[in-house]
């Protein structure tokens, strides 16, 4: 990953990682010197110092009535999301609590633009059990590169495994021979159903709809009867639907 990406999935807009990662570099500096290697203006600069102080990544030093700053080990970053962490999972007990008193109606969410849909499958990593899949997987290596990427820190279990669907095409053949496994298997639908230029995601009782063929946008539904309706439609697919990678006999 991209270092301001990481940078910005802990938090830092685009200017605070210009900064903190200028500092990484020349080390302790004025900051004027910080704003050079920044590429941004020398008020913006003080303030955004003040804000990576106030986060913790900066330090102030005072050397010869100069006042010079200096950031803070990259493993700070490591120990702050660690403790943020913590304070969650202590969290989570009262959290869940208030879930389950909240109205059981159907509830629709609807994502729009192309980085909110990588947002949308995060409730797929906390939910026990298996996520079904029907796929473009030109649609879903656009849209959900982060969703596959956080695949490949989770461990697939008997209690969380998932079947993917995925249109009969070359990228989807090269999808499985590197996904497949014992808890993630990979079919190809048959290819009268093809363009298949939607994504579909069942798991718990929510059903996430994905369509980027004019706009980027995902419906998510959480409805049990609604779940339910599209695991059906997704078994008989799976029935007409051949392995991804064939087996050979010698």
């Amino acid at each position: 990953m991209e270092s301001r990406e990481t940078l910005r999935h802990i938090g830092l807009n685009e200017k605070e990682s210009s900064v903190y990662l200028a500092l990484l570099e020349i080390g302790e500096a004025s900051v004027l010197k910080i704003a050079k290697k920044a590429v941004i203006k020398r008020p913006t600069a003080y303030l955004i110092l003040h804000s990576l102080e106030s986060k913790g990544l900066v330090s102030r030093v005072e050397k010869k009535r100069q006042t010079l700053y200096a950031p803070q080990h990259p493993r700070k970053i490591l120990a702050e999301a660690e403790i943020r962490l913590k304070e969650i999972q202590n969290m989570i007990p009262q959290f869940e609590a208030m879930m389950l008193n909240k109205d059981s109606r159907p509830r629709v969410v609807v994502f729009e633009g192309k980085e909110a849909l990588d947002r949308a499958y995060d409730d797929s990593f906390v939910v026990k059990g298996e996520i079904l899949y029907m796929s473009n997987m030109d649609l879903v290596q656009e849209v959900f590169a982060r969703t596959l990427q956080k695949f490949e820190y989770v461990s697939l279990s008997p209690a969380f495994r998932t079947r993917e669907i995925a249109d009969d095409s070359e990228v989807s053949r090269a999808y499985a021979r590197r996904a497949s496994g014992p808890y993630r298997q990979v079919r190809l639908m048959p290819k009268e159903f093809s363009p298949f230029a939607t994504d579909i995601g069942i798991f718990g009782n929510t059903t996430l709809i994905t369509s980027a063929k004019k706009e980027y946008f995902t419906v998510k539904i959480e409805s049990e009867d609604i779940a339910n309706a599209f695991r059906a439609m997704f078994e008989a697919m799976w029935q007409i639907s051949k392995p991804a990678i064939e087996t050979t006999t010698s």
